[in-house]
């Protein structure tokens, strides 16, 4: 049954479950199945809280409509509210619970020879390449729960990235366009050496950032002003020789 509403829910969202790979792939990662732990434990939380308001409205809300107290709110109309209230918050418990697992599913750490590709979300599907030329900081993010978890979140910045404001963040991941997170991975260190290797090696070819470089057949230029007047320099010199010889030489 999970499984047929698993489908059903891709078709509808029109989300293909496995990434285009770029020619030249080598190596692809997956999200540590803690980091699908992490993902149901921060959902419960806000369960927790979705529940608590719906209590909470129902103790404070239920004698006060029963004595008259709030104008305008009957009875009827208040335990309406209430059961239209509880029974969104099944419907979504339900499908929520699905859709963490497919967040986990549909995440894709994709290196090539030449970049970084991340492939994230399901209800709200985002693609980043990176290009290793362009890579400028590589970071390990850790919060205490992800600690507790083993797993860690690598962090990579391209330039520009680092100048940015609230307003330059993808919609709803805190995250900038000059930025892309390998999240929830327990292999934090090895992703981040690679992704550094990587990015040495396209530096060392310079396939980087331009940096100046003197060809070993360059034509060396010559101050030719400087050269002339070394060689009038020379003549003098010999022209003075020339006469002291003929003066010692004279009777």
């Amino acid at each position: 049954m999970a499984d047929l509403v698993r489908e059903g829910l891709l078709r509808l969202l029109k989300v293909d479950p496995r990434p285009h790979l770029p020619e030249g792939t080598q190596r692809v990662f997956r999200a540590s199945p803690a980091f699908l732990t992490y993902l149901r434990i921060l959902w419960g939380l806000k369960q927790v809280g979705v529940l608590s308001g719906l209590v909470v409205g129902w103790v404070i809300l239920s004698p006060l409509v029963h004595h008259a107290e709030i104008p305008y709110l009957s009875p009827l109309v208040f335990y309406g509210v209430e059961v239209l209230a509880w029974g969104g918050f099944l419907l979504q418990l339900t499908l929520g619970f699905l859709v963490t697992r497919l967040n986990y599913e549909l995440r894709w750490y994709v290196l090539s020879d030449r970049s970084l590709r991340v492939r994230e979300g399901i209800l709200s599907l985002r693609e980043k390449t990176l290009a290793f030329a362009n890579i400028q900081q590589l970071s390990i993010h850790q919060n205490p729960l992800q600690r507790l978890l083993g797993i860690a979140d690598v962090k990579v910045e391209t330039a520009g990235g680092g100048s940015g404001g609230r307003h330059e963040e993808s919609a709803g991941m805190g995250e900038r366009p000059h930025e892309a997170h390998f999240r929830g991975v327990d292999d934090a260190e090895a992703i981040r050496d690679l992704i550094l290797a990587r990015v040495r090696t396209h530096r060392d070819t310079g396939l980087g950032e331009p940096t100046e470089h003197v060809s070993p057949q360059a034509p060396v230029l010559v101050d030719t002003s400087l050269e002339a007047a070394h060689a009038l320099l020379a003549e003098v010199r010999a022209l003075r020789g020339a006469l002291t010889g003929k003066r010692r030489a004279a009777p």
